[in-house]
């Protein structure tokens, strides 16, 4: 079932933005103040701390306890056999191809953290339900990244039902003439209900994030910045963070694109009656060729963009936060509330349409489109929410990510030409120890003997103790990845 959002209120709360600093960034005379107007849905502020029903409301399980959107219905590897990533090597066995092209459901569990490189070859997803829990990696975390000659996405997803949370994606630039190298792309009709939570993406040579033909898709709680200006032969005067064609029903919440002067993301839909959803959001560039835009090549589109946060940077054709190409004549029909747009509108009593360039208004309609419901928070809330939290937090963040957030605090740094290395590189990260699993079910001893499980019997992992629809292996990953309830709770007796 989806259900429409409201912007009913439980009457007015005053937000206060975030600290921030004098920065050359900062328009003449712009200065944040407060932000007073009412809640999305009712919602308070916190609501994204609150654990949410196991099932959606159409009776499909959710794919993990904060999965939302379009995609939070993934199976995934739910009640699939669990494949060991033991090294970090590009094939062969225990590394992660080895899982990842390999049929039926399954379910990606780390035994060792650092970077996987691929050389020449992209981690390619044809059979479906697939879960890649980077929660579990030990150590810095799990990390992709492409060699010089790798022509094509780091992840390639062409089936239904994946879930991908706590990967670093960092591709960097290639030697020859590519298509689309990046850190993931999904390229069929057949891939849909898909959600990628917690991804940090950075350096693709075009769009690091790429889709065409994908439906039913969740991006959330992900960090996408510093995309390449020139990331090859053939890709110039790019800085692209994420492009999505075709397909239709797209969720984008709680994220944060950085560094990126065009497609924050770019959405064009072709299926008919699609929305495209775009949540509590944080947009930072030193320069704005256009931040979140629509094309209507293929059909009308239809989008809710609701209480995200842009921070000016210097305009090269429109800044405003969100854009309207105009490719077919299809037309546009796009519901704005409560965003925060600089300098455009920074006050909550301004005209909503403000976010959009003059001539683009009347494409502005009053009510939202019907989507599966999105915590949501007012932008100030927001702003401090995704820069504590989006991104592979598990184990830990990065130093790429670190220096990302950082930066967007000061409202400083500028576009990445071609070179990683010029802010660092690739972080060394640490293979770690990983956890006791002595019936190798995927489930850390210590975390069986704490909910009651035997760490001695193996197939207690595709159990369900607690009847919540969610396997007990399930569990133990939204433990590992930091979900409310990430454990079995046992009924009262």
């Amino acid at each position: 079932m989806l259900v429409a959002r409201s912007t009913a209120s439980r009457g007015s709360r005053t937000w206060h933005g975030p600290d921030l600093v004098a920065a050359p960034l900062m328009l003449a005379g712009l200065i944040l103040g407060s932000w007073t107007g009412p809640l999305r849905q009712a919602e308070a502020a916190t609501a994204v701390q609150e654990p949410l029903s196991p099932k959606l409301p159409d009776g499909r399980q959710r794919a993990f306890p904060t999965a939302e959107g379009f995609g939070a219905g993934s199976v995934g590897g739910r009640g699939g056999k669990v494949i060991y990533v033991v090294n970090t090597n590009e094939k062969g066995p225990g590394s992660l191809r080895d899982c990842v092209e390999a049929s039926g459901p399954r379910v990606c569990i780390f035994r060792t953290g650092g970077t996987i490189t691929l050389r020449e070859k992209s981690l390619v997803v044809r059979s479906p339900f697939l879960t890649i829990a980077g929660e579990t990696a030990p150590g810095g975390g799990v990390a992709i990244r492409n060699g010089e000659r790798q022509l094509r996405p780091s992840i390639e997803i062409w089936t239904n039902d994946v879930i991908i949370r706590h990967v670093r994606l960092r591709p960097g630039p290639h030697a020859r003439k590519a298509c689309c190298s990046g850190g993931l792309g999904m390229y069929s009709e057949a891939a849909r209900d898909i959600i990628l939570d917690h991804i940090s993406a950075s350096w693709g040579s075009d769009e690091t994030v790429d889709s065409e033909d994908a439906s039913n898709f969740t991006w959330q709680w992900g960090i996408a910045s510093e995309p390449l200006l020139k990331g090859g032969p053939g890709k110039d005067d790019r800085a692209r963070n994420m492009l999505f064609t075709k397909g239709g029903n797209v969720s984008v919440h709680h994220s944060l694109f950085a560094f990126g002067r065009f497609r924050n993301p770019q959405i064009k839909m072709k299926i008919p009656g699609a929305v495209a959803d775009v949540v509590n959001n944080v947009f930072f560039s030193p320069a704005w060729q256009y931040v979140v835009s629509f094309g209507d090549e293929w059909t009308h589109i239809q989008a809710n963009v609701v209480g995200n946060y842009k921070i000016a940077g210097k305009k090269l054709r429109n800044d405003h936060m969100v854009h309207l190409f105009t490719e077919s004549g299809e037309g546009h029909s796009i519901y704005v509330k409560d965003n925060y747009d600089e300098p455009y509108r920074t006050q909550a009593d301004q005209d909503d349409s403000l976010v959009l360039a003059e001539d683009q208004r009347r494409f502005v309609v009053k009510t939202p489109f019907e989507v599966p419901t999105i915590r949501t928070a007012l932008p100030m809330v927001a702003y401090d929410e995704v820069l504590a939290n989006a991104g592979a937090t598990r184990p830990e963040r990065d130093a790429v990510d670190n220096r990302i957030i950082e930066a967007v605090k000061s409202r400083s740094g500028q576009l990445l030409k071609t070179d990683p290395r010029d802010v660092g590189g690739w972080p060394d990260l640490d293979a770690g120890t990983p956890y006791q699993d002595a019936d190798m079910d995927g489930i850390s001893d210590d975390w069986e003997t704490k909910n009651g499980i035997d760490p001695m019997q193996a197939d207690d992992g595709q159990r369900d103790m607690d009847g919540d629809g969610w396997s007990n292996l399930e569990e133990f990953l939204h433990f590992m990845a930091g979900d409310p309830d990430g454990g079995v709770q046992l009924p009262q007796q």
